[in-house]
């Protein structure tokens, strides 16, 4: 089955050169052989003022996945950010034999308003607690009867706005098997959510799937994090609590992206 990578990268004269950006393509270099094909694409506000770094950004992903089947294309920035992406290339796409992986420069935004390592530990885990495992991902994904397979597994944290079922993949890194999924939806006749919000990509999977049983939450066994607005602050904490002697190597991983 095919192992495809869609990933969004927002690009912006302000944050191009931050180390949050770095430390995605250093990333994404570590788990390269995850991917068999990538379709990246660049999220801008002003594609005449992005150009160039756009096309060194170019470069970076081409480097790093040489040799692979690789696509690029470029969008405007709007309310619906990479939502948009997932909706074009997952949501109304659920293509047979294929492993979808979806991710996104997540972060940018977010450095200087969180302490910086609480940051970049939670970048780089969505990372490595998503791609450092490739058998129990095979196996999860082709061998048993899960969707889904992702890092952070959370609860709803807007009761008053929330998806239907309460539950989504925060920081929305995460693999679907679009062929179980497209069967899934339509043995019991869903129709695929119009995209309303720049949350879609989080709530899509949440809005779909309402039996714990048919998803999977990633290395951490079913446990939730407990409260969604702490997370970056939390990071830490929450890898020694969730992934138990799976945190061990994380240390490493983390001195080693963040050099």
């Amino acid at each position: 089955m095919t192992k495809k990578l869609i990933y969004s990268f927002y690009v912006s004269r302000e944050s191009f050169h931050q180390k949050i950006n770095e430390i995605h393509f250093r990333c994404l270099e570590r788990f390269k052989d995850s991917f068999d094909c990538v379709d990246i694409t660049f999220i801008s506000n002003n594609r005449e003022e992005d150009a160039e770094n756009i096309i060194c950004a170019e470069r970076r992903f081409l480097g790093i996945f040489n040799g692979k089947d690789i696509a690029f294309s470029i969008i405007d920035n709007n309310e619906f950010r990479e939502s948009l992406v997932f909706y074009n290339k997952i949501a109304t796409r659920l293509n047979d034999n294929e492993l979808v992986f979806f991710g996104h420069n997540k972060g940018v935004s977010n450095v200087g308003t969180y302490n910086e390592k609480q940051v970049f530990s939670w970048v780089c885990g969505m990372y490595y607690y998503s791609l450092n495992y490739p058998s129990e991902l095979d196996d999860v994904m082709t061998n048993q009867k899960y969707y889904s397979f992702g890092s952070f597994l959370t609860k709803n944290y807007e009761p008053e706005k929330c998806n239907k079922y309460g539950w989504y993949y925060i920081g929305t890194f995460f693999w679907i098997n679009c062929v179980k999924l497209r069967n899934y939806i339509r043995f019991h006749n869903i129709e695929i959510p119009e995209l309303a919000d720049r949350f879609y990509d989080e709530e899509f999977l949440g809005n779909i799937i309402d039996t714990y049983p048919l998803i999977m939450s990633g290395c951490h066994n079913g446990l939730y994090l407990e409260n969604c607005y702490n997370y970056y602050k939390n990071t830490i904490e929450y890898m020694k609590l969730i992934y138990d002697t799976k945190a061990d190597g994380f240390d490493d991983f983390y001195a080693e992206m963040t050099k």
